[in-house]
């Protein structure tokens, strides 16, 4: 593997980490909305939203693995885990 490609899987393999970051707060966000909502109409908003932020999640986690991200994204949801 040429030092080019090493350097731009590094950087793959950041933003993609830097992505599921990113989804981990907001699948919190979504979860803390639903927790405090009382409307009706806002409680079915809460549940897709909530939903569609938990989807995306698993979506980066799995490119993740296909990738070969392992120990980064192990370290990431034992991080995530731990707030």
């Amino acid at each position: 593997m040429s030092k080019r490609n090493k350097i731009d899987k590094d950087k793959e393999k950041q933003k993609i980490m830097k992505e599921i970051k990113r989804a981990q707060v907001e699948v919190k966000t979504a979860e803390h909305f639903f927790q405090f909502v009382s409307d009706p109409e806002l409680v079915d908003v809460a549940i897709y939203d909530l939903e569609a932020k938990k989807s995306k999640y698993r979506y980066l986690i799995r490119m993740a693995k296909e990738k070969g991200i392992k120990k980064s994204l192990k370290e990431s949801l034992i991080e995530a885990i731990a707030k």
